[in-house]
């Protein structure tokens, strides 16, 4: 404004301007570039581009891509990193992610289906055949799909959230991810010949249904039944599922309903076609309805038996086994938006002035990145772990139930401590959608929301010492 014209205008402000925006302002505004001075430095590039790059910021990247040698990666897992860093900074997914976590609508059917194409879908559901589905390889033959493994899934998440929509990015594949797997491990024949191509290359869309008003974290309790027609060849789909992740844009919904008696035992698992009987009425929560998040009332929705999961009362063996794997995608996501948030609040104390010096130059500053810091590096080490064991053995395997449910835990809680700082140290900033405290409102806006699907993090606290009692050997004794 005329003011602020008025008091800087013929003043060096490159110190003010940092403290005031973020660089995307200058890609922005180009316009209104009018040349350099002869002394300034080499230009700097572009946000854009320093967005395709690994940041050097200490902290900002796991510390093997910064240089710290682990056993775990190998030079595929790098070039994966680097491609998808590249992939993701498309101007068309920039835009549309944006736009999508502005006007709370649905990713574009064009920015699905090139992602799909590119393999992302395909990668974000783990090692297996389905890789070999995406016609034009993965990332276009960056990496082959015999030699991925669970760290390079995990990096597609890490990598693919980077942009901190969560309601775009939850959108696109927040309902796939947790859904498809199931159709991959107990589906039949036809689902996988069917069902899964256009899911896998983003022509169709997929969700987990389980959730009910009436049923959280006690799944057994689910009210929703399934109840054979007349003529025995279909099931009558009936009762209402809450929270339902992309439900609005599904075209496939993974179903736990009631074919049998009370208790888990009467539990079945089976594949509801979006139809007039399937009811989605969108649910605002705290972040963004492109998640497409929706209430399901299923009125009398007639679905062939085909569609049922292996066989009636399996159910909920069915969704136990799929929680490892979705407990573990939540939390890469969750610990990759921390590390974001935690690098963001570095280069905030850094460059912000206060009392005529650096914010970071107060010791409380300091504590609290430490805080952040070593929380960070702990758990990853511990996701690394679990991941490793994964690939070992399996995803499902009986010795990760407990460490998965821990991780989660752990995960979650610390979130709860980055945000807490990052909004302390930033200030005002912190608490403000736009600007640059844009990536930190928005975590601590959403980090309390993955403490509570996926199973709360107290009811996974008590699985894991519950398992741990379970596991103890009579024989030992102090």
């Amino acid at each position: 404004g005329k003011q602020t014209l008025l008091e800087l205008g013929g003043k060096d402000v490159t110190e003010d301007f940092w403290g005031l925006h973020r660089h995307e302002v200058l890609d922005k505004y180009q316009r209104l570039k009018k040349g350099r001075v002869t002394d300034a430095p080499p230009p700097r590039p572009s946000a854009l581009e320093e967005s395709k790059k690994f940041s050097k910021v200490p902290f900002a990247e796991p510390a093997v891509f910064q240089g710290l040698p682990l056993p775990y990666f190998n030079k595929s897992h790098y070039a994966l990193r680097k491609a998808m860093r590249e992939f993701m900074a498309d101007p068309e997914i920039i835009d549309d992610a944006f736009e999508c976590e502005e006007t709370m609508n649905g990713p574009s059917k064009e920015v699905r289906k090139k992602m799909a194409a590119a393999g992302l879908t395909a990668m974000g559901l783990g090692p297996g055949e389905h890789l070999k589905l995406v016609p034009g390889g993965l990332l276009g033959g960056v990496v082959k799909p015999e030699e991925f493994d669970h760290f390079h899934e995990m990096i597609v998440q890490e990598e693919r959230v980077r942009h901190f929509c969560p309601g775009w990015e939850d959108g696109l594949e927040g309902g796939n991810a947790i859904s498809i797997p199931v159709i991959l491990k107990y589906g039949n024949e036809w689902m996988k010949k069917e069902v899964l191509p256009p899911l896998i290359m983003g022509d169709t869309v997929s969700c987990l249904s389980i959730t009910e008003a009436y049923a959280g974290s006690d799944v057994a309790a689910i009210r929703t039944t399934a109840k054979k027609d007349a003529s025995g060849e279909n099931y009558v789909v009936a009762g209402t599922k809450k929270w339902i992740t992309a439900g609005q844009y599904s075209d496939w919904f993974v179903t736990a309903v009631r074919t049998g008696g009370k208790n888990a035992a009467g539990v079945s698992m089976i594949l509801v076609p979006k139809s007039d009987q399937v009811i989605c009425s969108k649910i605002k929560t705290k972040y963004s309805s492109a998640a497409g998040t929706v209430f399901i009332a299923y009125e009398d929705a007639v679905v062939p038996t085909k569609c049922l999961f292996g066989k009636e009362g399996k159910g909920f063996q069915i969704i136990m086994s799929n929680f490892n794997h979705e407990r573990w995608m939540i939390c890469v996501v969750n610990l990759a938006r921390a590390r974001k948030c935690t690098e963001e609040t570095f280069k905030w104390a850094m460059q912000r002035k206060i009392f005529g010096t650096k914010l970071v130059e107060q010791a409380v500053i300091r504590e609290k990145l430490a805080q952040m810091f070593s929380s960070l590096e702990t758990v990853t080490a511990l996701q690394y772990e679990v991941t490793y064991s994964m690939c070992q053995k399996g995803s499902q395997s009986p010795l990760l139930g407990g460490r998965i449910a821990l991780l989660k835990y752990t995960v979650t809680r610390i979130c709860h401590l980055i945000a807490d700082n990052a909004v302390q140290i930033l200030g005002g900033r912190g608490v403000t959608r736009t600007g640059m405290g844009r990536i930190v409102e928005a975590f601590h806006r959403v980090y309390k929301i993955p403490a509570v699907y996926g199973g709360s993090e107290e009811i996974l606290a008590d699985l894991a010492v519950r398992m741990a009692i379970k596991a103890f050997p009579a024989e030992a004794k102090l």
